[in-house]
């Protein structure tokens, strides 16, 4: 049976945490708002073992950060 994660981020990220999950072989459902204003939203994703999520998840992490301080002006 698969546990399920909720990942909060922002509308920005998703095609990076999407990548990174995909690579992985995660399966995850299509985000919902987690906001009004659309720019927060959760990604539910399924997974077996927590402590082999966290690198992935902490890896696209970081890949947003690096993103964002290198198109910052």
């Amino acid at each position: 049976m698969s546990k399920k994660a909720g990942v909060a981020l922002d509308d920005w990220k998703l095609p990076i945490f999407k990548k990174h999950l995909d690579a992985a072989g995660y399966k995850y459902d299509e985000p919902v708002n987690f906001t009004t204003h659309g720019k927060t939203l959760i990604l539910t994703v399924y997974f077996e073992w927590a402590h082999e999520l966290q690198p992935i998840i902490e890896t696209a992490q970081r890949e947003c950060a690096e993103f964002r301080n290198a198109n910052q002006t």
